[in-house]
């Protein structure tokens, strides 16, 4: 008798089959946020970058069912950017998995038909709709999430690699970006096309493996061309430029000066003097402060310690502070002070996370003139966006101060950001945080000096680096590649819409 409701024999082993595809395709969908997850700091496995999407791509499109293919975006993002943010932020985290929850949903608003769409169109712009999306979206977030601005950058994976660097010097780290994506969404078209060409899946599109071969070849020819370009520019870099020798003094104090109820002004101020002479000593000639060090102007406090500790020690003083006092605006600010005791012009932090008022002075982009060279200084969250550096080498600097308050997991991550201004730039670049990172590093991205820990630690960081040639075609052209991305995102966007309308009406 054949049964009227249920399932059938033959049915059974097709379920199954369903069901375990579905449990590989959620593997496979965690696994890439987890290669990713591995691609940054503190884990360092910067080679998983170039192959991280696959396993999700594959998913998405072969293993999962249309409707619930969006899943796998969703997925990776998670596993991801969860224990990313997580570590990142720590306790201060609330509003950023808020944030998380947001961008994977909109994700899934956006990508829920991209299969249908790609299906539609046979796969033709299934690269290139892939490769602008995720840096067209970086460029989104970017310019318009200042609570992330550029963390977790793609390109920001391959910071250790000067080899390999070089071209964001023309490019931007958009262009270092886009040639990742190519290579991760031609690798995943090409398993989808030997996929489809071995199993012959029924119920899909299959990819076409002759266009397939040419995106290959297209890919590899890009490749190659930037890897040839930047071991070309690293090669024929400045070998004879004099260097300075700087020294980042790291106080081990976490907390902002002006909220540090522990070590008053007068201990900041002896411990910052403390860490100036065994610098000095040591031959440093520029020394280095971590933001909000100080809780006092030091042109109206403190000023004569200053200038006798600039005299005594022959250097170069970055003095940062911020002064938090009712009646008066909030000051995040830095000065440079020379060993004739004179004070610079004044610079104010330009990007403020959300809950920092923005300082008097800021949008100005001043630079030091010394015998030492043309100095500079931005303030923390400044190194996160790509805007700040530019105008400072746009304006001649050679150097740049990059001080930072850093909190979480952050010390892990920013040396990376920071890594890249000065590539693109050609500015050599100190970081100078205050309890676990500091960081010298040479303009084509070579860390001269790295010192990060977990743990709240003083460290005074000393090296010798080069100064910067700045006039890189970046400054000039900044993040052109970037917004070329967020166009061609925006415009797959639209045409994706248009094709589902004319879908509706047939």
């Amino acid at each position: 008798m054949t049964p009227i409701s249920g399932t059938t024999s033959q049915e059974k082993p097709v379920l199954q089959a369903d069901k375990k595809r579905f449990a590989l395709g959620l593997i496979f969908s965690a696994l890439s946020g987890i290669l990713l997850l591995l691609s940054f700091p503190p884990y360092g496995l910067w080679p998983l970058a170039w192959v991280a999407l696959v396993p999700a791509l594959f998913a998405q499109y072969r293993l999962l069912p249309q409707k619930w293919s969006q899943l796998a975006t969703a997925l990776y993002a998670l596993f991801w950017l969860g224990p990313f943010l997580a570590r990142l932020f720590e306790n201060e985290a609330g509003p950023f998995f808020k944030f998380l929850g947001i961008f994977i949903a909109i994700l899934q608003l956006f990508l829920a038909t991209e299969r249908k769409f790609h299906e539609a169109t046979h796969y033709r712009w299934f690269i290139l709709f892939g490769v602008a999306g995720w840096v067209g979206f970086e460029m989104i977030r970017a310019t318009f999430i200042p609570l992330i601005a550029t963390s977790a950058f793609i390109g920001y994976t391959q910071a250790s690699q000067a080899w390999l660097t070089q071209p964001v010097a023309v490019f931007s780290v958009y262009g270092l970006n886009l040639v990742l994506m190519f290579f991760n969404f031609t690798l995943a078209q090409g398993v989808i096309a030997w996929y489809d060409r071995k199993f012959q899946p029924e119920g899909v599109v299959l990819v076409d493996w002759r266009p397939t071969l040419r995106w290959f070849a297209m890919t590899g020819v890009i490749t190659v061309i930037w890897i040839g370009i930047s071991l070309v520019m690293l090669g024929t870099a400045p070998k004879d430029s004099p260097p300075v020798r700087v020294a980042a003094l790291q106080s081990g104090y976490p907390l902002p000066a002006f909220q540090d109820t522990v070590n008053t002004a007068e201990v900041r101020f002896e411990t910052f003097a403390q860490q100036a002479r065994q610098a000095a000593q040591q031959g440093a000639e520029i020394l280095f402060s971590s933001e909000m060090m100080f809780d006092f102007d030091p042109q109206q406090e403190y000023t004569q310690e200053f200038k006798d500790l600039a005299k005594e020690t022959e250097a170069y003083i970055f003095i940062t502070y911020a002064v938090a006092r009712e009646g008066e605006p909030f000051r995040n600010q830095a000065v440079l002070l020379s060993p004739s005791g004179e004070f610079s012009e004044v610079y104010s932090k330009n990007h403020v996370p959300p809950g920092e008022p923005l300082s008097p002075g800021a949008g100005v982009y001043p630079v030091f003139e010394t015998p030492l060279g043309i100095l500079a200084t931005l303030i923390c969250h400044d190194a996160n966006y790509t805007d700040v550096a530019r105008k400072l080498a746009r304006n001649g600097a050679q150097l740049i101060a990059a001080p930072y308050r850093e909190f979480g997991g952050f010390g892990e991550q920013l040396w990376t950001n920071v890594t890249f201004r000065a590539v693109e730039n050609h500015a050599a670049m100190v970081i100078t945080g205050a309890s676990t990172v500091s960081a010298i590093i040479d303009p084509y991205g070579r860390q001269v000096a790295l010192e990060v820990s977990q743990e709240d630690k003083q460290v005074t960081l000393i090296g010798d680096v080069p100064l910067g040639t700045g006039n890189t075609p970046y400054t000039y052209l900044g993040d052109w590649l970037g917004w070329i991305s967020m166009a061609a995102f925006i415009f797959f966007i639209g045409f994706q819409m248009v094709l589902q309308r004319k879908a509706k009406k047939k």
